[in-house]
């Protein structure tokens, strides 16, 4: 790497180099820190394409050029593994993707083909994606979001790439949607002793968020800015929430408390407990009559001794890693509305009811803040609502540093004592794919070392709902999944990998209920969770658990454990008021009513089709399928099957048809 003279220990800042061609910025990068490049890019949307794009191209034409991309989330449109999932998707990816350029590298790397002199290495994949993929296992990071810096920074950065959003004004930029590392990045990167670059790309589709990430253009050495080829943010449509879900979410909003703190993950369940939540709160009527339906307090104590079951009148404060869209509903709902402030005495006089802070005259009073986020993500509309909130709104959201918000530990951001202050009855509510019996949580890998997505800020906030009091650590699983045409228990008696170690178990939710986890001896523990298993499972984990000592030898499954059943849930459902109330997509969709007809009939086909067995029991039933009626017509027109030509096509048409009347 090429050495420089550095004053103080820190590298020179001065008005970035304005480019409006990507190549030029490229030229210039190598010019600074030759063909040795260690590129450093934020995790998801933030990443800066078209410079990233032409440098990754110039590796592949420049062999002499040596590029490790170190990031995590590199994000692609999906693209489908069979002929009916790529016709599915194919017209849905053109609408929403079309104009947004396509992440080279990533693409590549998913192939396998990157070139041998590019090497990418992520902290967190896309879910799933590349669970199968050698080359990107091998060069996978394990770390806390927290260390997550200080990992890739080990890496040898010396390059670090963000899409920025500019000001009207041209002395600022926002780190909008990514201040998450990179604001702790970048003056980490100009004490190096080597040549470094910081190059930021504008793109005016990104909403200008303020506070802490908005940042003098001069921390920045090159800016890529041409507004002609500003480009659509990427977007991760919603998903559709399911009926156990949505049980999930309304459990878990059984634990929010009043003038309380919230932290959410990303997906179904997340929504699912925003859903709830706003039903608490604009119709607690129906929401207490649920409650009282599902006997909450009686078969969880849990939600009466630390939740509530009122509105929320002084409301609840956002701290999440990730600011997920589900928190400008609770916003505009009244829900996200309680201020934290930036001084501590003022902020522990405030939780104390010494002073009320909308008639303080006190300097910090004008300053509050509803939102600390770390960086967000989500759908396009998601994206058109940050662009159109208030002056006033904008100002109480805090995008920041994730060592800010993910850690208790002194930042210059703000102490302990002052984060301490403002996480007042803190519920940390993150979703798992797997829970063993003695609380250990799986959800960032399998048990043959294979990684799904990455440890990300999970273990951050569980660890600090040990930590402050009055505060609580919220696990959601579904209590089941399909696999191989088998559906398997998602309670496990053990599992040969974990993300959140046993000592750390606190509180587990699952679609048939609440299992309080902390403090409880092994043989509690064993019992709460197999009582939120599927019933089918309870046998067998009670025999295991037995077998090792953990519960006595004599116990039996009570009767209502029981009723933990798929046909007991519909009609808990339904009583719930269904659809009605809980919809799958109760924050709107970017798929049409076809699409969505022909995705629930599309997902179907595929678990009906996984085993031997359900394939040619399909393939028998579609010989019969006969003529389709208009509807139908019109729904395979949609997937180019209207007028099959060859042999395919024809078993395709009619295996969507036998779908389509079976869903």
């Amino acid at each position: 790497m090429k050495r420089i003279e550095a004053k103080d220990g820190v590298q020179p800042m001065g008005e970035p180099v304005s480019y409006q061609d990507a190549e030029a910025c490229v030229d210039q990068v190598i010019d600074r820190v030759g063909k040795n490049i260690v590129l450093g890019l934020p995790l998801g949307l933030g990443k800066p394409l078209r410079f990233v794009n032409a440098l990754y191209a110039r590796a592949q034409r420049d062999p002499t050029i040596k590029l490790h991309i170190v990031t995590a989330l590199s994000l692609l449109a999906p693209a489908g593994s069979s002929s009916l999932e790529r016709r599915f998707l194919g017209p849905f990816v053109e609408r929403l993707y079309v104009d947004i350029p396509e992440l080279a590298y990533a693409r590549d790397a998913q192939a396998n083909h990157l070139p041998d002199n590019v090497t990418v290495s992520e902290f967190f994949f896309q879910a799933g994606n590349l669970k199968n993929n050698t080359d990107q296992q091998r060069h996978y990071i394990c770390t806390n979001y927290t260390h997550a810096l200080r990992d890739l920074m080990a890496q040898g950065i010396n390059v670090i790439g963000q899409m920025v959003s500019p000001d009207e004004q041209g002395e600022t930029v926002s780190l909008s949607c990514n201040p998450d590392l990179t604001l702790d990045a970048l003056p980490w990167l100009r004490s190096l002793p080597y040549a470094t670059a910081c190059v930021a790309e504008t793109n005016r589709h990104l909403p200008y968020m303020g506070n802490d990430a908005a940042v003098a253009r001069t921390e920045f050495d090159l800016l890529l800015e041409n507004p002609d080829t500003d480009y659509p943010l990427f977007s991760a449509p919603q998903t559709p929430i399911s009926s156990e879900d949505h049980l999930i979410g309304f459990y878990a909003s059984c634990l929010l408390k009043d003038a309380g703190t919230l932290q959410i993950g990303i997906g179904s369940l997340g929504a699912a407990l925003v859903h709830s939540t706003l039903l608490r709160q604009r119709d607690n009527a129906r929401w207490q009559a649920i409650y009282q339906d599902l006997q909450v307090d009686e078969r969880f104590p849990v939600a009466e001794q630390w939740g509530d079951t009122q509105p929320f009148s002084r409301g609840l404060y956002g701290c999440s890693e990730m600011m997920v869209d589900g928190f400008i509903y609770l916003m505009e709902a009244g829900v996200l509305k309680r201020q934290v402030f930036a001084n501590a005495d003022f902020q522990e006089a405030i939780n104390r009811g010494d002073i009320d802070p909308e008639s303080s005259d006190h300097p910090s009073a004008a300053k509050g803040v509803v939102m600390h986020g770390g960086f967000y993500l989500g759908p396009r509309r998601f994206y058109d609502k940050l662009h159109d909130l208030s002056d006033a709104e904008r100002a109480s959201i805090n995008m920041t540093s994730v060592n800010y918000i993910n850690d208790l530990y002194d930042h210059r951001f703000g102490d302990q004592r002052l984060k301490v202050a403002q996480r007042q009855h803190a519920r940390f509510i993150n979703s798992a794919m797997l829970c063993t019996l003695d609380g250990a949580v799986v959800s960032d890998g399998l048990e043959d070392g294979r990684v799904i997505s990455g440890v990300g800020g999970q273990y951050n906030f569980v660890a600090m709902a040990h930590e402050l009091s009055g505060a609580r650590s919220v696990i959601t699983l579904r209590s089941t999944r399909e696999s191989g045409g088998e559906t398997q228990s998602n309670i496990l008696f053990s599992y040969g990998h974990c993300t959140i170690p046993r000592h750390l178990r606190d509180i587990v939710i699952t679609e048939y209920g609440i299992a309080d986890l902390r403090g409880r001896s092994d043989e509690q523990i064993c019992l709460a969770l197999i009582a939120i298993a599927d019933a089918r499972f309870q046998p067998e984990l009670l025999a295991q658990a037995k077998s090792a000592g953990k519960v006595v030898a004599d116990f039996e499954i009570p009767a209502h454990w029981r009723d933990n059943t798929p046909e007991q849930l519909a009609q808990d459902f339904e009583q719930m008021g269904g659809e009605q109330v809980f919809p799958r997509f109760p924050f709107g969709t970017d798929f049409t009513d076809e699409e969505l007809t022909l995705g629930k009939a599309l997902k179907q086909l595929k678990a009906r089709t996984a085993t031997r067995r359900g394939k040619l029991k399909a393939l028998l039933g579609a010989l019969s399928a006969g003529q389709a009626s208009d509807a139908e017509r019109s729904l395979l027109a949609r997937l180019e099957l209207d007028r099959p030509t060859g042999w395919n096509e024809h078993l395709e048409r009619r295996l969507v048809l036998q779908a389509l009347r079976s869903s």
